[in-house]
């Protein structure tokens, strides 16, 4: 991104750019500043259908799946919460791990769906699991409220290990919590080896692209220079998706479906 005064694109704040976060947001090289963005809590509607959000952006279907929501429309990742919940459906996805569940926008959608995969198809043990350092508790209890089948833990996640979820293997991992390189490759490299094989297991990061790009673009060279055995794909819009299939232990011959 570019100062808007000098014409620098150098940041700090993002990886190892160089604009300086303070009070706002503030140029190392010529000082032009801007002023930091908060939300107006007075306009923000607490309410399992977000009225604001609604009036101004009118859209029946999409209002429709937020209605029974308990927080408010999550600006940077708006679609991708109905998005995730329809790959749980379509992956038959039974334990689901959410790093950075915030204020549980997404994490709504990802629960409802182990849910419901357990209800269809009578599945025993479907679980949601969630981490955050914040808003854990409220989260928490949001969740449980709506009879989902959920385990959220505060916890920072550089100290994830691989006896933090003991015995669980994940279908879906969606990594949406701080997105400097050291979190996105440490994350990464530890809850790796928890994700199922075999084409069944789908890494899904928030991110690619924007300002806190610098997590994924640094993931993604690692995998190259390793040489994983994976199908990816970057979705743009809002930020980006960065899908990563774990294709280990996959026959590539093998069909899905007889002739």
């Amino acid at each position: 991104m570019l100062c808007p005064e000098c014409g620098k694109e150098d940041w700090k704040g993002y990886g190892d750019r160089k604009w300086e976060r303070g009070e706002g947001l503030v140029c190392a090289e010529c000082g032009y500043s801007i002023s930091q963005y908060i939300p107006n809590h007075g306009k923000l509607v607490w309410h399992p259908k977000d009225i604001e959000w609604f009036k101004e952006y009118s859209a029946p279907l999409y209002e429709n799946m937020h209605r029974m929501h308990f927080t408010n429309v999550n600006s940077t990742i708006p679609y991708f919460g109905p998005m995730l919940y329809f790959l749980v459906r379509q992956l038959g996805c039974e334990q689901v791990l959410e790093i950075g569940h915030a204020e549980g926008f997404s994490s709504f959608y990802l629960a409802n769906g182990v849910k419901d995969n357990a209800t269809r198809f009578g599945m025993a043990g479907n679980r949601y699991y969630g981490i955050d350092i914040i808003q854990t508790e409220r989260v928490r209890e949001q969740l449980l409220s709506e009879d989902l089948p959920v385990i959220l833990i505060e916890k920072d996640s550089m100290t994830l290990t691989n006896e933090t979820f003991p015995g669980v293997v994940f279908d879906l991992i969606f990594q949406d919590g701080n997105h400097d390189a050291a979190h996105v490759m440490y994350e990464f490299k530890t809850m790796w080896p928890q994700l199922k094989g075999e084409g069944n297991g789908f890494w899904i990061a928030h991110d690619c692209y924007g300002p806190a790009e610098e997590g994924c673009r640094e993931l993604v060279q690692y995998i190259k220079d390793n040489n994983f055995n994976i199908e990816f794909l970057r979705i743009p819009g809002q930020y980006g998706l960065l899908m990563i299939r774990k294709m280990d232990g996959l026959d590539p011959d093998k069909r899905f479906w007889g002739d």
